[in-house]
């Protein structure tokens, strides 16, 4: 009798331990996603966007999307709306390093998975996880390709995103970086907001200040775009080299025409992906890893096609 009461238990177990995850799992259209991201005007943020939507239709899953448009205050509110809908993760391509921060602390205490999409929040720790690239990464790319092409001496002048935004912090740590033993002088630097009409628009204004420079380091395509069109239009084209970031297909065809001296390869299809497949992690309760990092890569006109 007791041989038979223990089979019968360890059957119930094994049919327990082969079962229970399948009946724990979500079928993935039980899924519901939350995203906020930073700027649907933005060439990148629609390229990522993109990228995020298909990959959702591929697997099932269900999405809702908010545009914060450039703005940290309203992302935090979207982000607290999903938490009233009961989405089951949240992801935040935040604008603001500090001002989304709130966004962040406020899924962890509701106890929803909220996961930083390209850029990070400072309370990082506090988020389930980070999907996208190392921003100090493309910023070392970029001034490497300042540093070949002066042969390590000149002037330049930055042109930052959005302040306080965690690319605009970390691209500009990694030219420091980088040119801090180079006889490379920063002789003027702004913010354009990722912007190419305000890129050109500040382009302008130090041209027309005569100040002599050497190249541009924009960190972004778009605002390096807006400052070629406004060294164009002095004649100047060929003389003052352009950096950006994002290898945007517009900055692509720059750097093929030997217009743009560089950018560097954000891959938006990538990261839009991968955190999709992430949230769905994330959704099923499964371990997460710290963050899922995907590599910048530099363009020149001799790989340019690898990247078109």
């Amino acid at each position: 009798m007791k041989k038979k009461l223990v089979s019968s238990l360890l059957a119930v177990s094994l049919v327990t331990m082969t079962f229970t995850p399948s009946i724990m799992a979500k079928e993935n259209d039980d899924i519901t996603i939350g995203v906020s991201f930073q700027g649907l005007s933005d060439e990148y943020i629609v390229r990522l966007s993109d990228a995020f939507k298909t990959r959702a239709d591929e697997v099932g899953v269900n999405i809702q999307v908010a545009d914060g448009e450039m703005n940290a205050e309203k992302q935090v509110s979207q982000v607290e709306n999903f938490i009233s809908q009961g989405v089951d993760v949240i992801v935040l391509n935040p604008i603001s390093a500090d001002g989304c921060a709130p966004a962040v602390s406020a899924a962890k205490e509701a106890g929803i998975p909220i996961i930083t999409l390209i850029s990070v929040t400072s309370n990082q720790d506090e988020a389930s996880t980070y999907v996208g690239s190392n921003a100090i990464e493309s910023g070392e790319i970029q001034a490497e390709m300042v540093v070949d092409d002066l042969n390590g001496e000149g002037n330049i002048v930055v042109m930052f995103g959005q302040m306080g935004h965690d690319a605009q912090i970390g691209r500009y740590e990694g030219l420091l970086n980088t040119i801090k033993d180079t006889d490379i002088e920063i002789i003027a630097e702004q913010t354009a907001n990722w912007s190419r009409e305000e890129g050109m628009q500040l382009m302008e204004n130090w041209l027309s200040a005569g100040k002599e420079i050497d190249a541009v380091v924009a960190q972004n395509d778009a605002m390096a775009l807006g400052a070629i069109m406004a060294i164009e239009e002095q004649n100047l084209t060929g003389e003052i080299k352009v950096y950006g970031i994002d290898a945007q297909d517009e900055a692509l065809v720059s750097v093929k025409n030997g217009i743009m001296a560089g950018t560097v390869f954000q891959n938006a299809e990538e990261q839009g992906t991968q955190c999709v497949d992430v949230a769905i992690k994330a959704a099923n309760g499964e371990k997460l890893e710290k963050d899922y990092y995907i590599p910048y890569e530099g363009v020149r006109a001799e790989n340019v096609e690898d990247y078109e």
